[in-house]
């Protein structure tokens, strides 16, 4: 980034809070690549779910969980093995949800990493052994195979009982196992329609989808149309499709740059006092006044004990206190021809804070000084 742009992106810290303003203007928008701002329809990645039995563990596991119990049972039935599952007394064992996500064009064998997350008392999952657990996708069909040791990142001792001394370093009843799932089957690739693909913009926009179809025809006249503001059709020229050159003209415009539009917004979250908001917009003349006035009210209690050896009770009196503080009000002069920049420089200048901001925008906002939507997070 150049100096001249740096120097007007203000970052300005405020109090103890955070206070970003992001400027963004229409002359100097960035660049993005295609593949950045937008994705190719039907090949998105698959997500895999499964119920297991973690073993192994020291003692944390489930405590009197019957769902564990009966799933240990069913699990020895498969070794001939037929135990009551009252019977089982163990806390070695816990059952767990196992979850994974599978990228596009992945190949039956591939291995993924799978997250293991306890579902019943177990205090820790430290130690222990993901035994071979079914994977489905959405559609309730077998996609993968699971199995193998935690890998916890964390750690946890002591007793937490009356008198005891814990100490707990991350959270201990989630883990990952990494490659720790196989993939059962090859995925069915279904991003090529008739020689087109579809892009679908991350962030819906009528002038970004025009600007994508304006820059892929500028290299390839004639093949790409913009179906709605989230929707990019791009079809593959045929003396590719022929020679086989698909993925060749796909990496081609993915590397594409574009100048994405976006929306003039004022995005707030006052519990932390972050403010972002979006430079392409101008602010109409008007003038705040700001102020605050703090009111303080407590009281102090005294005693007075009696004296010895008698039999009065000890007095409490209560002495009120109040002080008022009121700062004097700021006034200022928003000009018309204003943009976002300059209002938080004069903001910045006065010492507001994030919340008075807030309420500033707000009021701008709602006089129609501002053309933009304030979003509350």
């Amino acid at each position: 980034m150049s100096n001249s742009i740096a120097a007007r992106l203000p970052l300005l810290a405020i109090a103890s809070s955070l206070l970003v303003v992001g400027m963004v203007c229409s002359s100097e928008a960035i660049e993005a690549r295609l593949k950045d701002i937008a994705r190719i329809d039907g090949l998105q990645d698959s997500e895999l779910i499964g119920y297991g039995v973690v073993v192994g563990l020291s003692g944390t596991g489930d405590q009197d969980l019957d769902q564990t119990k009966r799933t240990i049972a069913n699990i020895l039935m498969n070794f001939q093995m037929s135990i009551p599952y009252t019977d089982i007394k163990s806390k070695n064992v816990a059952a767990v949800m196992v979850t994974a996500r599978v990228p596009a064009f992945h190949q039956k064998g591939d291995r993924v990493d799978v997250q293991v997350s306890s579902m019943g008392d177990a205090k820790s999952l430290e130690g222990g052994v993901l035994l071979m657990t079914p994977m489905l996708d959405a559609n309730g069909k077998l996609y993968a195979l699971a199995q193998g040791s935690l890998s916890i990142g964390g750690y946890s001792t002591g007793s937490s009982a009356a008198g005891g001394d814990a100490k707990t370093k991350n959270y201990t009843t989630v883990g990952r196992i990494p490659a720790g799932a196989t993939i059962a089957r090859d995925q069915v690739a279904d991003f090529l329609q008739n020689g087109r693909i579809r892009l679908i913009l991350h962030h819906p926009d009528f002038t970004t989808a025009d600007r994508i179809v304006h820059v892929i025809n500028g290299k390839y006249e004639g093949s790409t149309v913009a179906v709605d503001a989230g929707t990019v059709v791009v079809r593959i020229p045929d003396s590719m499709l022929d020679l086989n050159e698909t993925p060749g003209f796909i990496a081609g415009i993915e590397g594409l740059m574009v100048v994405p539009d976006s929306e003039s917004k004022i995005i707030v979250n006052e519990r932390t006092g972050t403010i972002v908001m979006g430079g392409n917009v101008r602010i109409g003349e008007a003038i705040v006044a700001h102020g605050n006035l703090t009111v303080h009210i407590g009281s102090t209690l005294s005693t007075y004990m009696p004296q010895p050896f008698t039999k009065d009770k000890p007095v409490v009196t209560e002495k009120m206190t109040d002080e008022t503080k009121e700062e004097p009000a700021k006034v200022f002069l928003v000009p018309g021809t204003a943009t976002v920049q300059d209002l938080a420089e004069i903001l910045n200048q006065l010492g507001t804070t994030p919340r008075d901001m807030i309420s500033i925008l707000e009021a701008l906002r709602n006089l129609g000084a501002i053309q933009m939507d304030v979003v509350s997070m």
